[in-house]
């Protein structure tokens, strides 16, 4: 069996860890600040779309409503020129 001798290497691989580890450290915080604001971005677009959605169903719904009122507006009126015409009969007689 071989015997390692670990005692050199182990202070110079401390040292080359000590510094990729603050490297590490810089990169990571580096990606983890743009996941964030990425994260931060993504969540406003998508509130924006909500919104617009909301803003755009209300709008349909707005226009659905108007819709029925001048149907039933056009109902009313013909149910206004009805009764007119049997009032004009009736008076007729």
């Amino acid at each position: 069996m071989k015997k390692h001798n670990h005692d050199g290497t182990n202070e110079q691989s401390g040292l080359l860890a000590g510094e990729i580890t603050s490297s590490k450290i810089e990169v990571i915080a580096s990606i983890v600040l743009t996941l964030g604001y990425s994260l931060s971005t993504l969540a406003d677009i998508l509130a924006l779309q909500e919104e617009e959605e909301l803003a755009q169903e209300n709008t349909s719904r707005a226009q659905d409503q108007n819709l029925q009122f001048r149907q039933m507006c056009k109902q009313l009126q013909n149910v206004n020129n009805r009764l007119d015409s049997i009032e004009r009969k009736l008076n007729r007689y």
